[in-house]
């Protein structure tokens, strides 16, 4: 009987201590020094835009791993790297609607986060240095990236509100208009619910505005986590956009959909 409730009391003790984690929170960095994050995502993605006399679209598979260490409990060293498969074709090419290959675009990025809490309220800082290649355009794309973020903490609900610029270094292409060197903005307002650690929703609107596109999308986003164990989930997350415009009156259609496995240790 004493072993039993020993048993139980210990298990209570290591899901008590990870359900405070909440590891789909947006906040969440890592919960202390020395703690290792792995966020693995796989999506599908749709993308055309048009006008009354061009035509672009492309599907997508896109691939990404985002390796997380905890420096301290709020600090965080974040690296990613990734790879899109593009299959696209464009009545603006030569010859018109040949469908082009892209299979080597890859992109990788380190930096860190740190988030300053305060009582209920919620704020995180970060900072990346990045780079981009594809390998068929012969482009290269270097870059920095900043976002900040700030909510509040309800008794289940989260909103917040973030903002991010990303600021062109260098960049190299064998076609003209693979990346730019003026900014891009975004902003995006959303919420956050999670429910006894069994399950977590994030929702939320965001503005992308690209200056060398002269590019403006309103995106929903949505995701929908599931706790396999208190530091493992499985999610399933989708983007839609609501409106979008491009320069040249290009009308701009973008929607993507995947999975997401999170695991800390």
């Amino acid at each position: 009987m004493l072993k039993k409730t020993l048993l139980a009391f210990s298990i209570l003790s290591v899901v008590g201590t990870a359900a405070a984690a909440d590891i789909t929170n947006p906040f969440y960095l890592t919960s202390e020094q020395g703690e290792f994050g792995s966020v693995t995502s796989v999506a599908l993605r749709r993308l055309v835009e048009k006008n009354d006399f061009d035509y672009t679209k492309s599907t997508q598979t896109i691939a990404q791993e985002e390796i997380r260490y905890g420096i301290t409990d709020s600090l965080a060293l974040i690296g990613s790297v990734g790879n899109t498969w593009d299959r696209w074709k464009g009545n603006w090419d030569v010859p018109a609607w040949t469908t082009r290959k892209d299979n080597e675009n890859i992109n990788w990025a380190a930096g860190l986060g740190w988030n300053i809490f305060s009582g209920p309220t919620r704020w995180q800082i970060s900072g990346k240095y990045g780079q981009d290649r594809l390998k068929n355009f012969d482009g290269e794309y270097k870059y920095a990236a900043f976002e900040t973020k700030l909510g509040y903490q309800f008794k289940r609900a989260l909103p917040y509100v973030t903002g991010g610029i990303e600021i062109p270094l260098f960049q190299k292409s064998g076609r003209k208009g693979f990346a730019g060197d003026k900014f891009i903005y975004n902003t995006k307002a959303g919420i956050y619910q999670g429910k006894c650690e069994v399950w977590a929703l994030d929702t939320g609107v965001r503005l992308t505005y690209d200056e060398n596109r002269e590019s403006r999308v309103v995106t929903a986003e949505a995701e929908a986590s599931y706790y396999i164990t208190p530091k493992a989930t499985i999610g399933v997350y989708g983007t839609y956009a609501l409106d979008g415009q491009a320069k040249f009156g290009m009308d701009v259609y973008d929607k993507s959909a995947g999975l997401r496995l999170r695991l800390f240790f």
